[in-house]
């Protein structure tokens, strides 16, 4: 009987412990609506957005803005986005973007696991930039 009981104790504690771990996981990646201000165009409207789960440090910075590739570097010195525990993530982008190299910043907070707010600006010497602001839902991949 003592057995059984320790069994089903210990089952139960690792049941407990592995939903809480699930609780704690990012999601994969997120998908987002916001606003984006072009300051080279003098422009602003919606733009929807999308956005891996954001685990390294030192990661991949994409984009494409008037048919044109940007590329670079992003250093997420205050944090990951799938880091949950911190109050806010980001940190500095470096990129290449029309023959210029240009810089940036991205800056974010989880409101929940799911919901995440997160702003970004970059531009280059040759190039006024674009910055945004956007709410975004974070979703497992279904396999």
């Amino acid at each position: 009987m003592r057995m059984t009981l320790v069994v089903l104790g210990m089952l139960a504690a690792c049941v407990t412990a592995w939903a809480q771990a699930q609780d704690n996981e990012a999601p994969d990646f997120y998908l987002g609506v916001g606003w984006e201000w072009d300051f080279e165009n003098d422009e602003d409207g919606v733009a929807l957005s999308f956005a891996g789960a954001g685990a390294e440090t030192i990661s991949p910075d994409f984009g494409l803005y008037e048919n044109k590739l940007l590329i670079g570097v992003r250093y997420m010195f205050l944090g990951t986005r799938a880091d949950l525990t911190r109050a806010v993530y980001g940190g500095p982008t470096l990129f290449w973007y029309d023959e210029h190299i240009g810089g940036g910043v991205i800056i974010g907070r989880h409101l929940s696991r799911e919901v995440i707010l997160e702003a970004s600006y970059r531009a280059t010497g040759g190039w006024d930039g674009e910055a945004d602001v956007s709410v975004a839902y974070g979703l497992q991949w279904p396999w």
